[in-house]
């Protein structure tokens, strides 16, 4: 005789995980608020200026200021049609003491966005589709989760922005950035 077992599993979610879910998703939104104006006029500059051709010197660095190892970067490719994007992982900063380490649950946040880790040596890594015409909300909303899931980023949090062909956005965004 051929038995068959089947399992249910249930989720139980107590009122306290579900408002610490919430209360992270409140906390995401905030923060990508805030400060999503800044990245996409960085990025849109970096559009419109060219070459779509070529990649050299059209990338982002978006960092926690006082955190420079907490940061992503980008850089346009495939004629602006999608962009390169890494996460930090401490493999390029300083060793010993001031080395980043991220433990499992900032690495588990960067592996749900989609970064893959190639190795130890390597930072997370991830092709961002943009579209034809850039849709470039979807790499700064990216870009910011990263920091925010990753690597503690709140509402408060002040990012740093280097773009060197991006540095002067003509929108003021009210947003602290430097």
């Amino acid at each position: 005789m051929h038995w068959a077992c089947a399992v249910l599993m249930i989720t139980v979610t107590s009122p306290l995980a579900a408002a610490d879910m919430s209360d992270t998703a409140a906390s995401r939104t905030s923060f990508i608020a805030r400060h999503r104006c800044a990245i996409v006029e960085h990025l849109e500059i970096m559009h419109q200026r060219g070459p779509i051709e070529e990649s050299r010197d059209r990338f982002i660095v978006v960092a926690l200021r006082g955190a420079p190892q907490r940061y992503v970067q980008c850089i346009f490719q495939d004629r602006n049609t999608r962009m390169f994007c890494e996460a930090s992982s401490g493999a390029y900063g300083p060793t010993g003491e001031g080395q980043l380490q991220l433990g499992p649950p900032e690495r588990a946040a960067l592996n749900a966005l989609g970064y893959v880790q190639a190795s130890p040596s390597k930072n997370f890594a991830r092709d961002v589709v943009i579209g034809d015409p850039p849709d470039v909300t979807i790499a700064a909303d990216l870009m910011l989760a990263a920091l925010h899931d990753g690597y503690g980023a709140g509402p408060g949090s002040v990012i740093e922005i280097q773009a060197p062909s991006g540095d002067d956005p003509v929108v003021a965004c009210g947003t602290p950035a430097s």
